[in-house]
Parts: structure tokens; sequence; C-alpha cells
């Protein structure tokens, strides 16, 4: 047979124990698959498919202009448990494939009109054209061809002449790889509803953390409004009426009124680090490098000013930097080192030691005191809202300033811990993430 593209091979039925075809000659010449021997035909080799190609034949798409070559490749792939639909040309072919909806498709790369490229180029552009297995044949060796098969979207070639073990088995291969394919799109369709699902809940939670953050305002501001006038009546009142009394009261009614004022000076301070506490929540934290020795002999200066004795050594170690928050920084250390003053004020000679050790190559930063220090067992209660470990008649407080600095080393990513025996002082390690 003569085509205008070239001479194909004719099949020579002669010898069907041993089939021979005639090669052509010429690069535009195609080789015709070898015919598998006749007992090799009798019997259906197993396709071990899993999915929607196991509970139905699955179907190949033939296409080829050479009606001898189909009829060939007909045949054998039926016998190997394929259904088979045919089109001669690339144009028929897509139309088929509309159809058909076929499993896989055989496609030759020379033909007349619209080639194979062309042809795989636009089944890849069909809707469910993108994952189907497409696989060319080619003249052996065409290193061209191969290339641009892949370039065009084929997902596999095979060489002419095509031995029949090659490709059944190339077929078996890629409808597995294609049923693989098609689980894996689900999943990840269903990972990317679950995703959307997920982010859908976030964003109402986070609406809600907003209207809760929102609630959290307007309270904060009930409290540090309407509990404070309350609290300044009060106080105010009390103290006139002491004075206006003057000496008038006896000892056990001053008491009591002293008892008030105290009471009150002590709601007023609760308040204050309520609102401190809360503050830290809601406080944006904008980090710079930050002189941390500066910083922390400053604060140590406020807090000797306030206090009558002088007695107290404070040391500060020199260069300590952080890369921190300032403000927030700040108020740690002010709470810090508060409290450090506050449990060695009954020490005959207080001293203070702010400094930075190196672990595991980072910088932790600590407060050292010599003062009443607590029981280590009883450690992480400290940095709970309200938690104690000693009495109001031991040592004043609210039981929240080492909740606020646990707040802000949480919102600097750090750690922030305390090592301590009964009547020897106590050290709070923290850390903090750049």
């Amino acid at each position: 047979m003569r085509k205008s593209s070239g001479l194909k091979a004719a099949v020579s039925r002669t010898e069907p124990s041993a089939p021979r075809f005639s090669n052509g000659t010429g690069d535009d010449r195609k080789n015709l698959i070898n015919l598998p021997a006749a007992n090799g035909l009798t019997r259906k080799n197993g396709l071990n498919l899993t999915g929607e190609a196991a509970s139905r034949q699955p179907i190949v798409l033939l296409i080829d202009d050479e009606r001898t070559q189909r009829i060939v490749l007909r045949e054998a792939l039926e016998r190997e448990g394929f259904a088979v639909e045919e089109a001669d040309s690339g144009l028929t072919g897509l139309e088929v494939f509309d159809r058909a909806r076929p499993d896989i498709v055989l496609l030759d790369v020379r033909m007349p009109g619209m080639d194979g490229f062309s042809t795989c180029t636009e089944l890849r552009r069909r809707p469910l054209g993108d994952r189907i297995p497409i696989v060319m044949l080619t003249v052996l060796n065409d290193a061209t061809s191969i290339d641009h098969a892949y370039e065009v979207g084929a997902t596999d070639f095979i060489t002419r002449p095509v031995a029949w073990s090659i490709l059944g088995r190339r077929l078996r291969y890629m409808l597995r790889a294609s049923e693989a394919f098609k689980e894996l799109a689900k999943s990840e369709a269903d990972l990317v509803r679950r995703i959307a699902e997920r982010t859908a809940a976030l964003d109402e939670s986070n609406r809600r953390l907003e209207a809760a953050n929102r609630e959290l305002e307007a309270f904060t501001y009930s409290v540090s409004h309407d509990l404070r006038a309350p609290l300044r009546a009060i106080d105010g009142f009390t103290e006139m009426l002491a004075k206006g009394l003057g000496g008038g009261l006896d000892p056990g009614s001053a008491d009591r009124l002293e008892r008030i004022r105290a009471a009150s000076g002590r709601m007023t301070r609760l308040i204050d680090d309520l609102l401190k506490l809360a503050g830290v929540a809601r406080h944006e934290i904008c980090k710079e490098d930050v002189d941390l020795s500066a910083m922390a002999s400053e604060v140590a200066e406020a807090l000797a000013l306030a206090d009558p004795s002088g007695k107290t050594q404070v040391i500060v170690g020199p260069g300590m930097r952080a890369h921190a928050d300032p403000s927030l920084l700040r108020i740690a250390l002010e709470n810090l080192l508060c409290n450090a003053w506050k449990f060695t004020s009954r020490t005959p000679q207080p001293r203070i030691e702010i400094g930075k050790l190196q672990a595991s190559g980072n910088p932790v930063y600590f407060v050292r005191d010599n003062g009443a220090g607590f029981n280590q067992q009883f450690a992480e209660r400290l940095f709970a809202p309200f938690q104690r470990l000693h009495t109001q008649a031991e040592f004043e407080g609210t039981g929240i300033g080492l909740s606020i600095v646990s707040r802000i080393i949480a919102r600097h990513e750090g750690r922030i811990w305390a090592e301590s025996q009964e009547g020897q002082g106590a050290t709070f390690f923290f850390s903090l993430v750049p």
C-alpha cells in the first residue's frame, strides 16, 4: 500500500508461527507490531486494576490512519482483555474520545493532516483529558519524536516494531498509575475541601474572638471607671472621718478605719494590676534592639529612690542587649525587680543581681536575690494569677505581677522559670525569641 506520506509495512501471514514483517525503507515508513504466536493469544491476561477500571472492561482508544495496523492492534488488545475504540485520524480521534471516554489512548505519531503530536495536544485540552494516559507509537530510535511526544503531554511512548509483552505490560502499568492518580486527585480535592472548611471555621472563630476582645475592652473600661470611683469615695471619706474625729476615736475604731483604707488601697492596686494584665494581651508587639543593661539600671534607680532604707545593693551586668518590645520588656523588668525588692526587704544585707547566661548558644537573662525564697515544689504556681506563696502579713501583694511577666515572655515566644530554696533567695530566668 502506498500513501502520500510514504510506504507502510504490510503484514505477512504466510508463517503464523513465526510472522515476518517488511520494515520498509526511509524515515517515513512504519513498522508493524510483531504478531504474537497463536498460543500466546489463547488466554486473557488479568489486568489487576483497582477502582472504576476494575469493575468494567478498560477502554483503549486506538488512533492510527493505517487500517492494517488497527486490525493487528485491536486483535491483540482484545485478547489482552481490553475493549477497543478506533479512529483513523486525529480529528476523528477527538470525536471518539469525547463520546467513548476511554481509559487510555494509543496514538500513532505519523498521520496525515493532524499528526499525533497535534492530536495529543488537543486531547490534553479536553475536560477529561488531563489525567488519561496517552501512549505514542514512534519509529525505533527516533529521539526527536520521543522528545516531542513528552513535550506535548504524552505519558509514555512505544517504539516500532512493538513487542507484544512490552505493549501489554505498558498499558497495564499505565492504567494502574492512572487509577492511582485519580485516587490522589480525589484525596487532593478532599484535602482542599477540608482546608476550606477549616479556614471558614477559623474565620468564624476569629470573628468571635474579635467580638470577645471588644467585650473585654468594654469590661476593662467599666472596671477602670466604675470600680475606681467607689473606691476613691471609700478612701476619701474614711480619710475625712479620721481627720474630723481626730483624737476622739478610741484605738479600736481608729484601727478599723485604717483597715478600711488599707483594703481600699489593695483593691485599687489589684484593679491596676488586672488592667495591666489585660493590656499585655492587647498590646501590639513591636520588637527592636533594646539595651537591657541600661533599662534595668533605670528601673533599679527608680526603686531605690522610693526606698527610704537605701540598703539594697543592685548589680546590673554590663552589655546586655535583647531584641524585644521595649515597653513590654520594661514592664517585665519592673515586676521582677519589684518582686526581688519586696522579698529582700527583711534581709539584713539585701542584694539583687541582673545578668545573662548562655544556654545552648542562646542568651538567658536572670534576676537573682538573697531574700525570703520559696519552696521549689510550688514554683509553677507563681506564674498563675492570684497565686501567692506568702501571706499578706509576711509580704503584701496582689499575686498578679509574675503573671504579667509570664504573659509578656510568652508573647515574645520565650520561657520563664524560677529556682529557689526557702530562706536562701530566688532566681528568675527568662529567654526571649528574637
